[in-house]
């Protein structure tokens, strides 16, 4: 490692502690004693994405990380942001295939197909186990983006054919069961079930139909097909169809 590499490597990470304690520091004040919500998480993901794409245009320069490993490192980062928050980590180091070691269920994973109303875009992870995640289910994050290339606004009806829904109610900050059958308008919310047994054979699914914002008129649907693997479920590239 050349002393180049040593000295961007420790202003980053300085940057990054400094940036991660004003987090925490905020958080430590709240009169609730509660974590950031997925409502918060939400609000501040757009300006969030902004910081990486400039944090990851440095690093590149600093040959920290190749431009072809971008996407999957914003990806990487954005997953652990949705299930550490403020307390999670950024991974700016000099560490050679660093993402080589990444877990499917550590990075987030978009989905997309063409619908009629434009592209479902279904945002989770790669994979996901009970017994091995501190969110409480498989994340789902869903948009319609338009031709035009802007989201559309719209509602989704979710139906499940095993397991069920948990839902952020804001008004208690707290995670609430739904069922199995749900309708929002895209913001985070999770997918969960009791572990599959060792030989269970098939694939869950999870329906998602597109409606218009003020009323049922469908605008397309989908299928998540997730795969029992190692106490959980797998999801592909190819899992929204």
């Amino acid at each position: 490692m050349t002393k180049g590499h040593h000295q961007a490597r420790r202003a980053i990470t300085l940057a990054l502690a400094l940036l991660l304690c004003l987090c925490t520091a905020a958080l430590a004040g709240d009169e609730r004693g509660v974590l950031l919500s997925p409502d918060d998480l939400t609000a501040l993901r757009p300006a969030y994405e902004a910081f990486l794409n400039q944090l990851a245009d440095r690093i590149i320069a600093r040959d920290l990380l190749r431009e072809d490993e971008r996407e999957a490192w914003l990806m990487y980062q954005l997953g652990d942001y949705f299930q550490n928050g403020p307390y999670g980590m950024i991974a700016a180091m000099f560490t050679p295939d660093l993402l080589a070691w990444a877990r499917p269920q550590d990075s987030l994973l978009r989905l997309e197909k063409a619908v009629s109303g434009g592209t479902l875009r279904v945002d989770t992870v790669g994979a996901y186990a009970p017994l091995d995640s501190i969110l409480p289910g498989l994340l789902l994050e869903t948009s319609l983006i338009g031709r035009d290339g802007l989201p559309v606004l719209c509602r989704f009806r979710w139906g499940a054919s095993q397991g069920g829904f948990v839902a952020w109610n804001a008004l208690t900050a707290q995670e609430m069961d739904v069922g199995n059958s749900f309708i929002n308008d895209g913001r985070p919310f999770y997918w969960t079930d009791q572990p599959p047994a060792a030989n269970a054979v098939g694939d869950w699914v999870i329906n998602v139909e597109i409606l218009g914002a003020e009323d049922d008129t469908a605008l397309g649907s989908a299928a998540i097909t997730l795969t029992p693997q190692d106490g959980g479920w797998a999801l592909g590239p190819q899992a929204l169809r």
